[in-house]
């Protein structure tokens, strides 16, 4: 038998007791695997309703998608990278990169900055995050009504326009608003909605 201490008094309890023999208290001792179980619960029951739903907050809903099965994960096809953009009018190629990438990594539209890089029609998308002043940039272009991104000096299949990818991101612009599509083949599609307004 091993000795614990009671809950309320401190006194020594044999892990057997029904009853603290000093304070009288019923189940002196609180056993520390039902402890960390209860943690578990609670941590569980946490991550569960922070990842429950990614689409629920911000200027996105969700549709559904359709997209090829491989094994248990469904990937998509990456899109071709070398089509004419289509029309963005009444936004900028470099606004809708923008929108991409706010809508993406949640950060707001407007403390976005975009610059035109060497490359013809590829823009460098930064921005600060303001919790510890971390700097992130993105090449992003346009290909028929899809976004092309990747990090800075790094490549992938959505960039190089071949293999599979976890989602591709469409753009569409309808009564001046300018839809962010999140085209997932695991999930739900996620939108992203923005105004002319939000750039400024």
């Amino acid at each position: 038998m091993a000795m614990k201490k009671c809950r309320e008094c401190g006194h020594s309890v044999s892990s057997s007791a029904k009853m603290c023999p000093s304070c009288g208290v019923k189940k002196p001792y609180i056993s520390s695997l039902k402890g960390v179980f209860l943690l578990a619960v609670i941590g569980w029951t946490g991550w569960i309703a922070f990842t429950d739903d990614k689409s629920s907050g911000g200027n996105h809903t969700s549709t559904e998608s359709v997209s090829a099965s491989m094994g248990d994960i469904r990937l998509k096809t990456a899109v071709p990278v070398n089509l004419a953009p289509a029309s963005t009018t009444p936004f900028t190629a470099a606004q809708i990169c923008k929108a991409a990438i706010s809508g993406m990594f949640g950060r707001e539209v407007n403390t976005i900055k975009a610059a035109k890089a060497n490359q013809a029609g590829v823009f460098k998308i930064s921005y600060r995050r303001p919790s510890d002043g971390n700097q992130y940039s993105f090449d992003c272009k346009l290909s028929g009504n899809n976004v092309i991104w990747t990090e800075t000096g790094q490549t992938s299949n959505r960039w190089n326009g071949s293999g599979s990818v976890e989602f591709n991101v469409e753009f569409a612009i309808k009564d001046n608003v300018l839809v962010i599509t999140e085209a997932h083949g695991n999930s739900d599609d996620i939108l992203y909605r923005f105004t002319m307004n939000q750039f400024r």
